[in-house]
C-alpha cells in the first residue's frame, strides 16, 4: 500500500479475494472485491472496485475503505497485478 502522506509504503501479498458485489455505472462494470493481507491498521473494511470497460477490458482498480475511495492509501502496481491476475481467472 502507498501511503499518500508518504509515511509509509508496503507490498501486501492479499488473499481469499472475493467478488462480493457488482453492478452498472452506464457503459462500465464495477465489482467490489474483499480481500485480506497484511494491510495498514488505519485501512477500515478495505476493498477493491474493479472497473471494467465495454470491451472487457479492466480500466482501474480503487482501493476502497468503508465504502468509498480511500483518502490515504491507494494500491501499488504488485497488488493491483495481483488482483488483476485473480480476476482474470475468475472470467475462465
Amino acid at each position: 500500500m502507498i501511503d499518500l502522506t508518504f509515511e509509509k509504503y508496503s507490498e501486501c501479498k492479499l488473499n481469499n479475494l472475493k467478488i462480493v458485489d457488482s453492478y452498472s455505472v452506464q457503459q462500465w462494470e464495477h465489482y467490489i472485491v474483499s480481500f485480506e493481507g497484511e494491510v495498514p491498521n488505519e485501512l477500515q473494511e478495505p476493498e477493491a472496485l474493479i472497473i471494467v470497460g465495454e470491451s472487457g477490458n479492466v480500466l482501474q482498480v480503487v482501493l476502497r475503505e468503508e465504502g468509498c475511495d480511500s483518502p490515504l492509501f491507494q494500491f501499488t502496481e504488485s497488488e493491483k497485478k495481483q488482483i488483476l491476475d485473480w480476476f482474470e481467472k475468475q472470467k475462465e
